[in-house]
């Protein structure tokens, strides 16, 4: 009977245990609140004090974008939404956009970076006709002097134009500007190393890492998505730069990079800044998630992260912050450098590069550190403010904390969007080529698979008795590899919706390529296939202006003659002859001919570019001309594409047109396409073209 007592109390015992367990647990906070909460705070703060519009002497708004002028100056708020910081800022909103989907924080982005692209060309317009000095925040804009001004800014600008192609035409010119300085302007050693002439000559600065290399990767990528091929050279420079600086400043007994390198010094001075070797782990993280792992050198650069990873991690304080001087304990912990390793080690476990058991705890703790650095309006708290180059540990140990300094905002709301990944929180959209929509998942990575990208749509085979439709033509025509990568299509694939089963429809088109390069290239292949009784589109102009040696080498002679002109080529040091755009287009339009095809010239398309509100800027005396002139010398059909794309555009006006129709320059979303496709059909009707018998009712 004791027995059977003993054991009912000490069920009851367990099950009263188990309970309380059980309520334990359920009282427990949910992290990802937590993450979301602080995030929330520092958004509804930096909303409210970073606005975006300009003043005159006055202090009176600047509507008219016209008036500017030296005196004019940004809006007065806490922080600078140009600065180097402020790209990071503008990086860790997009981030948390992806995760959680709340538009507020991709508004933030776009709001901002729409009014500077809107100031670039009045800030350009008024500098280069008076060369009056302006307001620094203004005139950097338009004339930035070292990466710092631009570089940080330059990869935000990307990352919202992969994010969003058909939202970012406003402010294109200003990341083409920013990245013409960052590639070719900013000063660099005979190496080739990206560096500084200042405070002292021919320096190595670890911060110039972040400022100089992700612009660099990431306009690889952007070229790679709108034009449809890969751009190593880019791809190659970016991992050049990195195992540079890690020649330069990389301490391996250590597995810490130093602050920075003197040429001209025997003994230079090993000074482990955190922030340094943060903006050195957030570069990586970067580059890693964006270049092919194909590319020469990438696997180096992996494991060079996974060093820094490792030298780093074990530095970690018991808060969970990292000290200002990494190796000493005596200097103070801050906030700006713990959140940006908080980042990048959440990122590469999220990413599969590093084990999950070794390193989740050490974000977790990085987390719950800078998380408490949060006060109560979302500023950041114990963050360093900016810092030169040292000489002694004092230097760095007595740099002054502010919630005021700009470092800390970005890396926060970095570390809250991966934080929230590291916790199971799944992005709403499908995560197609992963960070910021650009490169698939890691196959290592079980959790989260990679994506697997659509196969391009083949080419139906011919069916005997029946024409083909055989479309020649660039981006506009086939953007990348016709499965709407960033919600780009080109005309030519929709067109056979148009047309009856009575012809077969062969989209050749093809990214990037000019008449001359289309010519040289794929043509031969397209010109063996053409039979009697096909019907062959050239369509060409929008890629011919580009230079023709240097680059992509591209370019074409202007009008329709037979000049020619010996280049040579930057990228083997031979010649090539190139000749006049209207030459190559006479070219395929007589081997098409030879062939029994019926062949149809068209001008280039619309470009979204406009006179004002009301008025596409066309090709008229251009391409259009040139492509004209052809077809009628070659007695061929035409079709101006140019002026009926771009009066079309004109009725739809230029938001709807931009926000529907384009996306991107010259490339446009499904409707945009299927519109080009009904003004192509129309125009066959009116031309009265033997394909028009084959265009539906």
């Amino acid at each position: 009977m004791k027995s059977i007592f003993r054991a009912a109390i000490l069920a009851l015992c367990l099950t009263v245990g188990l309970t309380a367990a059980a309520q334990q647990r359920q009282q427990r906070p949910n992290p990802v609140d937590g993450i979301k909460a602080v995030a929330d705070r520092i958004y509804n703060y930096l909303n409210g004090c970073t606005p975006y519009t300009l003043e005159d002497a006055k202090g009176k708004p600047v509507t008219d974008l016209s008036k500017i002028d030296n005196t004019t100056t940004m809006s007065r708020g806490d922080f600078s939404i140009t600065s180097y910081e402020w790209g990071v800022t503008y990086s860790g909103m997009l981030a948390l956009n992806e995760v959680l989907g709340d538009e507020k924080y991709s508004n933030y982005v776009f709001d901002r970076f729409n009014a500077l692209g809107e100031m670039f060309p009045y800030l350009k317009k008024y500098y280069e006709e008076t060369g009056y000095t302006m307001n620094p925040r203004l005139q950097y804009i338009y004339e930035p002097r070292f990466l710092d001004d631009c570089g940080a800014m330059d990869a935000a600008l990307i990352k919202a134009t992969l994010r969003n192609p058909w939202g970012t035409r406003q402010f294109r010119p200003l990341l083409d500007h920013w990245f013409n300085f960052v590639m070719y302007k900013e000063y660099r050693l005979g190496d080739g190393i990206l560096a500084r002439n200042r405070p002292t000559t021919n320096s190595v600065w670890l911060d110039d890492m972040y400022m100089g290399i992700p612009p660099i990767a990431y306009r690889a990528r952007l070229m790679q998505v709108e034009n449809g091929d890969l751009t190593e050279k880019y791809y190659n420079e970016a991992i050049n730069q990195i195992l540079l600086f890690k020649k330069y400043l990389w301490i391996p007994e250590k597995n810490l990079f130093r602050h920075g390198w003197i040429e001209g010094m025997s003994d230079h001075p090993n000074f482990h800044w955190a922030r340094a070797n943060g903006w050195a782990m957030l570069t990586m993280c970067d580059v890693l998630d964006i270049v092919p792992p194909t590319t020469a050198g990438y696997d180096e650069v992996m494991q060079l992260l996974k060093s820094l990873i490792a030298g780093v991690a074990p530095l970690q304080a018991p808060d969970g912050r990292w000290h200002q001087l990494l190796n000493r304990e005596e200097s103070y912990l801050e906030t700006s450098a713990s959140a940006m390793f908080t980042y990048c080690i959440a990122h590469a476990v999220n990413k599969g590069w590093i084990d999950k058991t070794a390193y989740q705890d050490v974000a977790r703790s990085g987390w719950q550190g800078i998380a408490a650095q949060v006060n109560e309006k979302g500023q950041v708290e114990n963050t360093c403010v900016g810092t030169g180059f040292g000489w002694t540990n004092t230097f760095y140990e007595s740099r002054p904390l502010s919630p005021l300094a700009a470092h800390g905002y970005g890396p926060v709301l970095l570390a809250a969007a991966e934080m929230l990944k590291l916790y199971g929180v799944v992005p709403p959209t499908p995560q197609r080529q992963g960070f910021f929509g650009m490169m698939p998942a890691p196959q290592q990575q079980p959790q989260q698979p990679a994506f697997q990208a659509p196969e391009p749509p083949r080419n139906p085979e011919r069916v005997k008795g029946k024409p083909m439709v055989i479309l020649a033509g660039d981006s506009t025509c086939k953007t990348g590899n016709g499965t709407g990568q960033g919600n780009q299509w080109g005309w030519g694939s929709y067109l056979a919706d148009y047309l009856t089963d009575g012809v077969t429809v062969e989209n050749d088109g093809a990214g990037g390529r000019s008449s001359r390069t289309y010519y040289n290239t794929l043509w031969k292949e397209v010109r063996n296939g053409i039979q009697k009784g096909d019907f062959v589109f050239i369509n060409f102009g929008h890629n011919d202006p580009y230079p023709l040696g240097t680059g992509r080498a591209r370019g074409t002679l202007n009008g329709v003659g037979e000049e020619m002109q010996t280049v040579t080529m930057e990228r083997n040091g031979g010649p090539e002859d190139v000749y006049t755009y209207g030459h190559y287009i006479r070219m395929m339009v007589r081997q098409a001919k030879m062939r029994g095809a019926h062949v149809i010239v068209m001008s280039p398309s619309s470009k979204n570019t406009w006179e004002g509100e009301n008025k596409v800027s066309r090709f008229a005396d251009t391409y259009a001309a040139w492509a004209r002139q052809v077809a009628e010398e070659e007695k061929v059909e035409y079709i101006d594409l140019n002026e009926l794309t771009s009066a079309a555009f004109e009725q739809i006006g230029r938001t709807v047109a931009t926000r529907e129709y384009f996306a991107g320059g010259v490339h446009t979303t499904e409707k945009g396409a299927r519109m080009y496709d009904e003004i192509i059909c129309n125009a066959l009707k009116q031309n009265k073209s033997p394909l028009a018998k084959y265009v539906k009712k």
